[in-house]
């Protein structure tokens, strides 16, 4: 019997362990039995379509620059294509930058694509002086207009006109022929070129330093005429730009007199004869394909002259004149080479550089091209051999 109770009492004391203890289970709220949520996904809301993006133009980027007029000009960063105002401008880029250069001002001549690259033959003419279409070259779009200019008075002025007519910057650079090595200084920097702009620079001053180091007597000057036209008896005085390179060579200018305002007037073939100068450069024309060596034959084989000292002599010259004249027409830098070829011919013992040499570096490097001794020999002409 107490057995049994001792079964009893532990039974109902287990039993009571177990209710407690579940109790206990279900008050905490870690233990206790939680549903399992379910969880719907939302809908998603639908994209509104972007809209398409505009593209932006980018901003152009500009700089303030001095020209040699002394005008401050806005420019754009990059220059594309660049309008020539004249013949000189369109050569000091063709020299340097080609490939801006956005056409000629009239359509090369045979002798200009004998040495002109073939890829510009093709370039558009835009005409020069009052002949100069504005209506195309604006249609055309060119970054900027390039124009080498007498810097004087009323050179501002005229660019600045120019710039509202044109809607676009007007570069002005000076026309001298001793600014040369400046202008491409400058030209340099405007089109982001400064090592090729150096090297045309420095060709520049050695010629100009050598020539200007000459030590000529003055009764070893030779007296010159220089000529234009298919008669050669249009000529230019002392102090024009046109005869500027005789001068430079310690030549003395034959038309002494006063003939205008520095261009080129027509003489008589009495006044050839009356100034009687030791030698006689002709130009040729080139708007007829007339070289310099076919107006010296002209010269030479007119009776009427035949008692010029310079026929007597054979100091009849004509002019090297390709891609352009080497003494004028256009009065640019074409002229530097043929500072070279004249000082050689008219005093060969004060120089001791090869022409050759000197003539083979310009081409390549003014005009791009390497010279063959064949086109060596054409340029050259009638002259050839008093060069050397």
């Amino acid at each position: 019997m107490r057995n049994k109770n001792r079964i009893f009492v532990l039974l109902f004391a287990l039993l009571l362990m177990f209710v407690t203890v579940t109790g206990c289970a279900s008050d905490n709220p870690q233990t206790a039995e939680q549903p399992t949520p379910t969880t719907e996904k939302s809908p998603e809301p639908e994209k509104t379509p972007e809209p398409e993006k505009t593209p932006v133009e980018e901003e152009t980027e500009e700089r303030e620059i001095t020209d040699m007029a002394g005008r401050k000009v806005i420019v754009p960063t990059e220059i594309e294509t660049v309008f020539s105002c004249n013949p000189i401008s369109a050569i000091y880029l063709y020299m340097l930058v080609p490939d801006q250069l956005l056409g000629w001002n009239y359509e090369l001549n045979d002798i200009e694509k004998s040495i002109i690259l073939e890829k510009y033959h093709s370039l558009p003419s835009f005409g020069m002086g009052d002949s100069i279409n504005y209506e195309t070259v604006i249609a055309a779009n060119p970054t900027i207009a390039f124009n080498v200019s007498a810097i004087r008075d009323g050179t501002v002025e005229d660019a600045d006109e120019l710039q509202k007519k044109l809607g676009i910057p007007v570069i002005v650079v000076d026309n001298k022929l001793d600014a040369a090595a400046d202008v491409y200084r400058f030209m340099g920097e405007l089109f982001g070129v400064e090592t090729q702009a150096e090297k045309l620079a420095l060709y520049a001053e050695d010629t100009f330093n050598d020539i200007a180091n000459m030590d000529i007597p003055d009764d070893e000057k030779v007296t010159m005429y220089y000529g234009n036209g298919e008669d050669s008896l249009e000529t230019a005085a002392s102090g024009s730009s046109h005869t500027a390179i005789i001068e430079m060579v310690n030549a003395v200018n034959a038309a002494e007199m006063d003939l205008g305002d520095g261009s080129r007037v027509q003489i008589s073939a009495e006044q050839l004869l009356a100034w009687d100068p030791d030698i006689i450069i002709v130009n040729g024309e080139p708007k007829s394909n007339m070289s310099g060596n076919a107006a010296a034959e002209s010269i030479i084989n007119n009776p009427n002259f035949a008692t010029l000292k310079a026929v007597e002599n054979g100091m009849v010259l004509g002019a090297p004149n390709a891609p352009f004249s080497w003494v004028d027409r256009p009065p640019g830098p074409n002229r530097i080479i043929g500072m070279r070829w004249l000082s050689k011919v008219i005093y060969p013992d004060y120089f001791d550089y090869d022409l050759d040499e000197e003539v083979r570096e310009f081409f390549e490097l003014f005009y791009h091209v390497e010279l063959s001794d064949e086109q060596l020999q054409e340029l050259y002409g009638n002259v050839l051999e008093l060069a050397r």
